[in-house]
């Protein structure tokens, strides 16, 4: 073959490569392979091919570090979901505060969403009958860390979740965040691959728990917790349930957060009007009350009201109980001679309704109430006089107060010991 024929086949072949190379970039940028989907607006795929033109002002999508931009504008989707988003390992940064209308995000790859704003979901539920804020599927993982997010999912009817799974082996990571979810059906349900909940807690409802992929009401329920709220700034000691409080005595309640609050202020529930009212008492807006009672207080409730930034968190209730105040008591071991009458006093502060002297039982391990006459006299007054004898050495006794609330306080145990 001459050289004329080798020189024209070579030309032949780098025209054919040419060609090739050629329908290889106009046909690969149009395959929508694992791909950003922003509906209406916009869609990005992994080949490194970005429609750069249709970034807006609402967002922006960088393709070397993978991450969508919210700019904090309201985005108005219409009945249309906002995001599909395939792309491996997208990272969604929400600048400031930014609310989407009308759309839903859908996560069929691992995403991340953080970024000092909050990002507020309100999706279109007039006709939807599957409302779902954000959707995981495929087995991905949704992180959402130090991060702020208010989802709300409640159509009329069918499954409305504001943070669902497929129920494979999707997996949800809160850290560091704050977020609130509300679902007709579900507020966080159905991740197959688990909840992880990462120096946060679940502040409301109290007793939720996260168990089989879903966040429950309580620890025991069957029933999906509808409304969710978790934070990293939670009550880590509650005030103690039930104080009882002796009449002129001082009584404290206590409460501890995983961060120190802004604000502390303590409130009493006013029964006649039906609502909490600010207190002033000392330590009102510290974390520790002190009250001094009075017999006014009767079946007093108080709480602390906590604030962080925009956060505000509710102890629970405490109830005081105002009890008759023991001034002075019988002495813990008395002595008398066989034959003689032993006296047991006892002073109070308060309105007294009654006075009751007991007796511990050594086979019942029970205090039981005196009854009047044979060896015991006065057993309904502050003073009981008790025979000396053998059948009442080495008897243990009390006397339990009642004041006019019906509630009532003993005092320390007497042991009578008999001289022969």
């Amino acid at each position: 073959m001459g050289k004329h024929c080798v020189r024209s086949l070579y030309k032949k072949l780098l025209c054919i490569s040419a060609a090739i190379i050629m329908m290889s970039v106009i046909l690969l940028p149009s395959l929508p392979l694992k791909a950003v989907y922003l509906d209406p607006q916009v869609q990005f795929f992994d080949t490194g091919w970005i429609q750069r033109s249709r970034n807006t002002d609402l967002y922006y999508f960088n393709y070397d570090n993978r991450t969508l931009y919210l700019k904090g504008k309201p985005i108005h989707c219409g009945n249309r979901a906002f995001l599909h988003n395939m792309l491996p390992d997208l990272r969604i940064y929400v600048e400031s505060d930014t609310t989407i209308y009308g759309g839903e995000i859908h996560i069929y790859a691992n995403t991340k969403i953080t970024g000092p704003g909050k990002l507020t979901i309100v999706p279109n539920s007039s006709r939807a009958t599957l409302v779902r804020p954000i959707y995981v599927v495929n087995g991905s993982t949704l992180t959402i860390e130090n991060a702020k997010l208010d989802l709300t999912a409640q159509a009329s009817r069918g499954t409305c979740a504001a943070i669902l799974g497929e129920g494979y082996r999707e997996s949800l990571v809160i850290r560091n965040s704050v977020v609130s979810a509300k679902g007709r059906t579900a507020a966080i349900a159905n991740f197959g691959g688990g909840i992880s909940i990462q120096n946060d807690s679940i502040v409301f409802p109290k007793f939720g728990s996260v168990r089989n992929g879903s966040i429950y009401a309580t620890s025991t329920s069957n029933d999906y917790a509808k409304e969710v709220r978790i934070s990293s700034f939670y009550v880590t000691q509650q005030p103690a349930y039930q104080v009882d409080g002796p009449v002129g005595d001082y009584v404290s309640f206590k409460v501890a957060t995983s961060l120190r609050p802004w604000q502390y202020q303590w409130q009493r529930y006013n029964r006649e009007k039906s609502r909490w009212e600010d207190v002033t008492f000392s330590g009102a807006r510290t974390n520790r009350l002190t009250v001094t009672v009075t017999e006014d207080m009767y079946s007093w409730r108080f709480r602390c009201v906590l604030t962080y930034g925009e956060e505000t968190l509710i102890s629970n209730e405490a109830n005081l109980r105002v009890v008759a105040k023991i001034t002075d008591q019988p002495a813990s071991q008395i002595y008398v001679n066989s034959g003689s009458t032993a006296r047991l006093s006892v002073a109070t502060q308060g309105t007294i309704m009654r006075y009751t002297w007991q007796y511990y039982n050594e086979s019942t391990g029970r205090w039981l109430s005196l009854t009047e006459g044979g060896n015991f006299r006065g057993v309904n007054t502050n003073q009981l006089e008790v025979k000396g004898n053998s059948s009442t050495q080495g008897m243990k006794f009390r006397c339990s107060v009642m004041n006019r609330f019906g509630y009532s306080v003993c005092t320390d145990g007497t042991t009578l010991n008999v001289r022969n």
